[in-house]
């Protein structure tokens, strides 16, 4: 047998199965087959942590806090995601880790979520700031009344009316933030809001429909500047033959008697019955009352039934590969 002491891979040469040969072929099988098998155990998907970014606006006299939360995604960062935005991130943007978890599950699909915030410990905090940013039209309003310390007093310009500026700031600097530093689908937006932020999605989806294609709106605040949002409604409908728009709207039952004068969900059925009345291609609306609910608990309601209804359930869990096949 010829000496393969200095050269291990002369066993490759042996026409008869020595020792050496078939050590060389067990060491390769087993390297082989170890190795795939590790591979096969390393972790695909892993939950990226949350970032948060200060954005100063160019039209307002203010700095907002982003936060953007990523869905589970693979470890190679070689997907990309639609985005949602959401206003009042300071009450929202917690319960997005349970959207996270659904969108894990398989239950919802996954995408980023942004929410716009503000520098405030709390939403109680950003009171005054909301109702800026998130009313379509300057009014008159008596002060919340809130025995609370915290709450952000503006320092100047007007204490309302200022949703184009702010839609503005979410065209012009938010989305083309997201877009440049997360791995997006830029054609595919969502809008979540609730309360003011409800009203705030309708202003956008009544005056400028293609900033999103999916609208998830709770008690929206219709009752503002003595429900001048229908006047938008009307021209919508006026001017629209087609919106490529997923739109879902809710309210809770326990609102309309809570809040007599706001009409929560006689508004909401009279604006359905509204938008109903024209037949717009590729415009869809799901409306929902929650009976037993009360204003700040639509919030929660929205993220377990609001996102699932505008978006198509995925055909299979991500983190389980094997279902998916």
């Amino acid at each position: 047998m010829a000496n393969t002491d200095n050269n291990p891979l002369m066993g490759f040469t042996e026409v008869v199965g020595g020792v050496e040969v078939c050590s060389i072929i067990v060491i390769l099988i087993i390297a082989l087959f170890g190795s795939s098998r590790a591979d096969a155990d390393e972790p695909l998907f892993y939950f990226p942590k949350m970032k948060t970014h200060q954005i100063k606006s160019d039209a307002i006299d203010q700095t907002y806090e982003i936060h953007v939360l990523q869905p589970v995604s693979k470890k190679n960062g070689s997907e990309r995601f639609p985005v949602l935005y959401m206003t009042d991130a300071n009450a929202g943007i917690p319960f997005e880790q349970v959207t996270r978890s659904m969108q894990a599950a398989g239950e919802i699909p996954r995408f980023i979520v942004v929410g716009i915030g503000y520098p405030v410990d709390t939403v109680y905090g950003s009171l005054n700031l909301r109702q800026r940013d998130l009313t379509p039209t300057e009014a008159e309003r008596d002060g919340y009344g809130f025995a609370l310390e915290g709450i952000e007093k503006l320092k100047s310009g007007k204490t309302s009316g200022g949703a184009d500026a702010f839609l503005r700031f979410i065209q012009e600097q938010v989305k083309p933030f997201i877009d440049e530093n997360y791995n997006t689908t830029p054609d595919e937006n969502a809008y979540f809001g609730h309360s003011l932020g409800g009203l705030f999605g309708l202003y956008v989806l009544f005056n400028e429909p293609k900033t999103f294609n999916r609208y998830i709106l709770g008690s929206p605040a219709i009752w503002w500047d003595d429900e001048t949002i229908l006047s938008d409604a009307e021209k919508f409908l006026e001017t629209n033959k087609s919106v490529k728009a997923r739109v879902y709207m809710a309210a809770g039952g326990k609102e309309e008697t809570n809040a007599p004068g706001a009409h929560y969900v006689s508004n909401l059925y009279r604006l359905d019955a509204m938008l109903r009345s024209k037949s717009i291609r590729g415009f869809e609306l799901e409306t929902e009352i929650y009976p037993n609910h009360e204003h700040v608990g639509v919030l929660g309601m929205l993220n377990m039934k609001g996102i699932p209804a505008v978006y198509d359930k995925p055909e299979c869990p991500p983190i389980l590969p094997a279902a998916c096949n």
